[in-house]
């Protein structure tokens, strides 16, 4: 990337449909884009850039392929595991549930107003939701596997 320049949420809205799953999206790519698969750091890393739309990326047969192979790798270490080893991975799931509503509140109070009884309607909440953990929102919870409603 030449001048450095990130694609921002608001670029990823047409795949994401809201601004929250656009963030989570956005945390995946950055996730993808240093992790193991070199497929998936390919195509994470142009979404990232600007080479190419999410769509583009989501649609495109070979990096399908990457993002259902790694999936089933998941699936398929979630079944192998003992009673214990899913005990200690729902403590660490609880554990990094906790980091990311911190870290979503810290982003919050960032972008809040500064006005008193103002909302946020940039980029993290909908106008008229109470944001995130608000009424209509998450409350801090991720939607199951989705970056848009099929």
């Amino acid at each position: 990337m030449p001048d450095g320049r990130e694609v921002d949420q608001a670029e990823l809205l047409d795949v994401a449909k809201d601004e929250d799953r656009a963030r989570s999206l956005l945390r995946a790519l950055r996730t993808l884009s240093t992790g193991p698969d070199p497929k998936l750091r390919e195509m994470a890393r142009g979404v990232l850039r600007g080479d190419l739309t999410a769509q583009q990326a989501f649609t495109d047969p070979e990096y399908t392929a990457a993002l259902f192979s790694g999936a089933a790798k998941v699936r398929r270490a979630g079944e192998q595991r003992s009673d214990a080893e899913a005990r200690e991975a729902g403590e660490r799931f609880g554990e990094w549930q906790r980091a990311r509503r911190t870290e979503d509140e810290r982003e919050d109070q960032d972008t809040s107003p500064s006005a008193p009884g103002q909302q946020p309607t940039g980029p993290w909440r909908h106008p008229g939701t109470g944001g995130v953990g608000g009424p209509g929102g998450l409350g801090g919870s991720r939607p199951a596997g989705g970056f848009g409603h099929r």
